[in-house]
């Protein structure tokens, strides 16, 4: 009892680390459980992008429990700005029809996956020694703009 008390005068972790945790925390999961689940999540890949990969073996570790770690994670389409954060669940509670079907494209792009695009990119840019490809009919790229002296004779 004293120590629950303690811990509502107290008040939530300031550990810089649990601004990667969204809150509210499941039932009876204490930021100090988190924070050493933390610790080991990092010890693997200290990469914070990796938390939804590392962080439920690290908490399975500490507290001996399953939990759900999901990806809450913020960017925006320009990439100047991101805010990576997860949440900590107990179990499938509210799970919405198809959410286990769907990808899951928020997750890291593995080493694989980043060799793939690169061989990819390097089989469509044309090298200096192969004759580039005939085009189609009209789809040929417009000539040289015209710059403002031309257009005024001088």
């Amino acid at each position: 009892m004293f120590k629950s008390m303690a811990r509502t005068f107290r008040g939530p972790s300031r550990d810089p680390r649990m601004t990667f945790i969204s809150r509210p925390l499941p039932r009876d999961l204490h930021d100090e459980l988190v924070v050493a689940a933390l610790e080991l999540a990092f010890a693997v890949d200290p990469s914070p992008e990796r938390l939804v990969e590392t962080l439920p073996a690290a908490l399975r570790q500490v507290t001996g429990r399953d939990f759900e770690v999901m990806d809450r994670s913020v960017r925006d389409f320009t990439g100047a700005f991101s805010k990576i954060q997860v949440m900590i669940r107990d179990g499938g509670v509210g799970l919405w029809p198809g959410y286990a079907a769907r990808p899951y494209p928020l997750l890291v792009p593995s080493e694989k996956a980043k060799a793939t695009l690169a061989a990819i990119v390097a089989a469509d840019a044309p090298d200096e020694a192969t004759p580039a490809p005939s085009r189609k009919p009209g789809w040929e790229p417009p000539g040289p703009a015209r710059g403002a002296r031309e257009s005024r004779g001088a």
